[in-house]
């Protein structure tokens, strides 16, 4: 990454804290846990997953991968590890996601979980000033009765650094309504406000961008790149003010109609007068990080400096962070206005 790029102020608002994992810590923390990961997930040399397609990284490596996370200490490794190697490429805020359905892959108590990330964001804070806050985040294959003691978990601890609300995972069309009752039960009994998002508009079209926008009080949309294919639809989104949190590399792995930087549309977003952000959602299965990604941004889409530099207010400003945090985030971008 080159010195320019390094040097601007950085903020991530979409990336999975266990999707964070790379190889090496990894096998340390299946070591550490006796716990043995099956080499297949590995290449030869060790030091990247292996995968075919898509799906199969996203759901049998990164689940053999995460079930060696047993314990809190795992969790604030993890989350400190991750927040250090954003610090390092000029990050100033990230906003992990975190998933209470991880506590029945991993046998570890909800509450240790999150007190883990928690350590992690102090830690990673007082040695590099690095600020993080995370959400939590169902899942679209646990609906019904697993949606509802996801929801349970949540509500038992409200710790302040959770931030906002998410659903994630295989999209299909207009599927949201089955966890509208729970995200809507959370947001009612959680305590205090939280910020909304869903992960749609990926792998299925501008319809589901729709249907979170028509059944949530949606804050932002995760990915929501295929919003693209219909003019109505930009124009609601600029309308509500809402960001698309765009990570373009995993877009290109994901999306069967982005074969190639080239093809994709994270310039035509921008062009349109979309609030977008940039992000890497799984870097440590991608081998990608927020700083290729702002590097890819100006190489391949033709980002300048002073661009980029307001991809990253954008993200403090949809940020579900607490104002004066937001404030204080700005104010290291060379603007203090939050509105």
């Amino acid at each position: 990454m080159n010195t320019d790029i390094r040097t601007i102020p950085k903020a991530e608002l979409h990336v999975h804290i266990e999707g964070t994992v790379t190889p090496s810590t990894a096998r340390a923390i299946a070591q550490r846990n006796g716990i043995e990961i099956n080499p297949d997930i590995f290449t030869d040399d060790g030091n990247s997953y292996r995968w075919n397609g898509f799906i199969d990284l996203v759901t049998r490596v990164y689940q053999e991968m995460a079930h060696c996370l047993r314990t809190s200490s795992d969790y604030e490794l993890i989350m400190y590890d991750y927040l250090c190697r954003c610090a390092a490429e000029g990050a100033i805020y990230v906003e992990p996601s975190g998933y209470p359905g991880q506590c029945l892959v991993s046998g570890i108590d909800y509450k240790e979980m999150i007190d883990g990330m928690v350590r992690g964001i102090d830690r990673a804070r007082a040695d590099t000033g690095i600020e993080a806050r995370f959400t939590m985040t169902f899942e679209r294959h646990r609906p019904g009765v697993e949606a509802e003691r996801d929801a349970d978990l949540i509500l038992s601890y409200p710790h302040p650094y959770i931030v906002g609300l998410d659903i994630a995972g295989g999209e299909r069309e207009e599927d949201l309504g089955a966890f509208e009752s729970v995200y809507k039960r959370v947001l009612k009994d959680f305590g205090r406000p939280l910020g909304v998002r869903a992960h749609v508009g990926e792998n299925i079209g501008p319809v589901n961008v729709w249907d979170a926008l028509n059944r949530l009080p949606i804050d932002r949309i995760g990915h929501g790149v295929r919003s693209i294919e219909d003019p109505a639809l930009i124009v609601e989104l600029k309308k509500r003010g809402i960001t698309l949190e765009v990570c373009p590399t995993s877009n290109i792995l994901a999306i069967s109609n982005y074969s190639d930087y080239k093809s994709h549309p994270l310039r035509k977003l921008y062009d349109a007068g979309v609030s977008i952000c940039l992000n890497s959602d799984d870097p440590g299965l991608f081998g990608n990080s927020i700083g290729m990604e702002y590097r890819i941004a100006k190489d391949e889409f033709g980002f300048t400096n002073s661009e980029l530099l307001g991809l990253t207010r954008n993200a403090i400003r949809a940020s579900f962070a607490e104002p004066s945090l937001k404030e204080s985030l700005l104010g290291k971008t060379g603007t203090k206005k939050t509105d």
